[in-house]
């Protein structure tokens, strides 16, 4: 069985200056009523403001880039702004729309089964990792949960934040959770949202630094991590092995080589449930076969599969217990699996997908979930 994630999240954020700007406005209803308290935040990043009782926010402390304006009040679709911050942005004027009154059938009813399957998603959104222990959801009864047993397949909503406490990170994270799919069949799970980061205070200098420390464990091997290093053209400085690996159907009565053959391919022996073979290419691949210059960023253009090792830190112990069982070994350098769906992906110069949506990652990133997460501006 293989590990797949997709966790989306709907920015492109581009740092060029030190400078610092504010974006102000407010937001109303279909009748011109202001909406008190409603959520204004940049998507996944520390930035954001709650409206006054006239319906204004303000946020501040903004560094120039191309951001998304999420606009949220609990019974109203919320809304997204592209908004690109070169001066102070004033007068934004936001109007929510009421949520059709949908009548849902819920097919998660008893409360049993809602544990069981609570428990599930957990596991999916927030991890299993040793940061995830430290995380804890403070409003779970604000999420939807259904399943289809037909179709073997779970799925989540939410109207309001989903809130998520990462003391191993410091920080909480309201999370508007838009969908969550977990197909039971194919082992794969995607959700996707839009996240605000709110930093907690620490009791003490000592937790503080604590936090800085996880923060820095978190952020180095990430996809955040990998991307920044691939734009910077600097992969093998920060720790990154990166091969092209290519699937192909296992035929019957498969008899892997037991030595690379003369291309510089080794097969890798699949398990007995495996349906593909995978041939892994040992050649490291250059800067030209995986992005390419696009306006004033890059675009992802490898074909096939990427095969990343990240070399500098070794795997979560209980990430070996869960997808090792019974095998007496020691964590190992991080192995993870990434593909794309579309043929080009827009990648920034700060590191940041453009359409999250068209990348899958597999086994060691795809075991990361929202326990490691950092915001988009966190700075290493």
């Amino acid at each position: 069985m293989r590990w797949f994630t997709g966790c989306l999240v709907w920015l492109l954020v581009t740092y060029t200056a030190t400078a610092q700007y504010r974006i102000t406005g407010s937001v109303k209803d279909e009748k011109g009523k202001p909406l008190p308290f409603a959520s204004a935040f940049l998507n996944q990043t520390t930035l954001g403001d709650r409206t006054a009782e006239n319906g204004q926010f303000s946020i501040s402390n903004v560094p120039p880039g191309k951001y998304e304006l999420i606009v949220s009040y609990l019974g109203y679709e919320p809304q997204l702004l592209p908004v690109e911050v070169k001066a102070d942005i004033t007068g934004v004027a936001i109007t929510l729309k009421p949520k059709a009154d949908v009548l849902k059938e819920f097919v998660v009813r008893r409360n049993v089964e809602r544990e069981r399957w609570l428990k599930v998603f957990a596991n999916l959104f927030v991890g299993e990792s040793s940061f995830a222990r430290q995380c804890k959801l403070l409003n779970s009864e604000v999420i939807d949960l259904q399943y289809d047993d037909s179709k073997r397949l779970l799925t989540a909503s939410s109207d309001d934040f989903v809130v998520l406490e990462n003391r191993a990170l410091g920080y909480r994270v309201k999370f508007l959770l838009i969908s969550f799919q977990y197909n039971m069949k194919s082992g794969y799970s995607l959700y996707y949202g839009n996240p605000l980061f709110e930093p907690m205070k620490a009791k003490n200098a000592r937790q503080q630094k604590q936090w800085e420390k996880n923060r820095e464990a978190a952020y180095l091997g990430s996809t955040m991590h990998f991307y920044r290093s691939m734009a910077g053209r600097q992969l093998a400085q920060d720790g990154f092995s990166v091969q092209k690996m290519v699937r192909k159907p296992r035929v019957k009565d498969f008899v892997p080589p037991s030595l690379p053959d003369s291309a510089g391919v080794k097969v890798q022996p699949p398990r007995f449930f495996d349906r593909e073979v995978s041939y892994l290419y040992t050649a490291q691949l250059p800067y030209d076969s995986l992005i390419k210059p696009s306006g004033n960023g890059h675009s992802l253009i490898f074909r096939d599969y990427l095969y990343v090792v990240y070399t500098k830190e070794k795997e979560d112990r209980l990430y070996v217990e869960k997808h090792k069982p019974g095998q007496k070994t020691r964590p190992k350098e991080q192995v993870s699996v990434m593909h794309m769906l579309a043929p080009e992906v827009p990648l920034d110069e700060n590191g940041n997908i453009g359409s999250p949506v068209d990348i899958v990652v597999e086994q060691y990133w795809g075991w990361e979930k929202m326990a490691e997460m950092l915001p988009l501006d966190y700075k290493h």
